[in-house]
């Protein structure tokens, strides 16, 4: 047995027992490989560090199941590919749904009801609210690094630049931001549900 696959064995069982530090040993051991692996298929980085954030999320998220797994690279590259589709499937119809909507907003906004308008303008600021109550919910470390990977486009790299943190640090940082603001906005959807 490798030297590697050992590390591998060793590192999911801390994972499969809820271990954090055998989760940040994974993304470690992993990442090369998978970042590797999605340039070749996908030929977007960005898109790529987007889905290997989402795998170990999601590999986090089911840790309780992972102690019965026999071929760890396969079942991760399995979940790994899946996420990448998803990823990428996501990333087209955005691109595509806004580039219709940048050809609707220059050809047709007269053409719109101003009641619709109204209630667009009303549901957007309903957002921008939800939005701001969520970010209160926020340490400031937390906003300055949802703000530089989602408002300001930074990759990884440019956020431990930056800030001098590591990227295990941004990442787990990143991560315990996105529940916080997920937990709100869920709260704040089942309250407009029982209204």
């Amino acid at each position: 047995m490798s030297i590697k696959t050992e590390r591998v064995k060793k590192n999911w069982a801390l994972l499969a027992e809820g271990d954090q530090q055998g989760l940040y040993a994974c993304f470690d051991i992993f990442y090369d490989d998978l970042y590797r692996f999605g340039v070749c298929m996908y030929k977007n980085p960005e898109l790529v560090k987007e889905g290997i954030n989402t795998l170990f999320i999601e590999l986090w998220r089911i840790q309780d199941k992972l102690s019965s797994v026999q071929n760890i690279q396969q079942y991760v590259l399995t979940i790994y590919k899946r996420i990448l589709y998803k990823t990428y499937q996501q990333y087209s119809r955005d691109t595509f749904t806004s580039t219709i909507e940048e050809a609707e907003i220059s050809s047709g906004a007269a053409e719109q009801p101003y009641e619709n308008i109204l209630i667009a303008s009303q549901q957007d600021e309903i957002t921008k609210k939800r939005l701001q109550k969520a970010l209160n919910q926020l340490s400031p470390r937390q906003i300055e690094i949802v703000q530089m990977r989602y408002f300001d486009q930074m990759s990884f790299c440019e956020i431990v630049e930056k800030t001098g943190l590591t990227e295990r640090t941004i990442y787990n940082t990143l991560h315990n931001a996105i529940k916080v603001l997920r937990d709100v906005f869920l709260l704040a959807l089942m309250f407009k549900m029982c209204d």
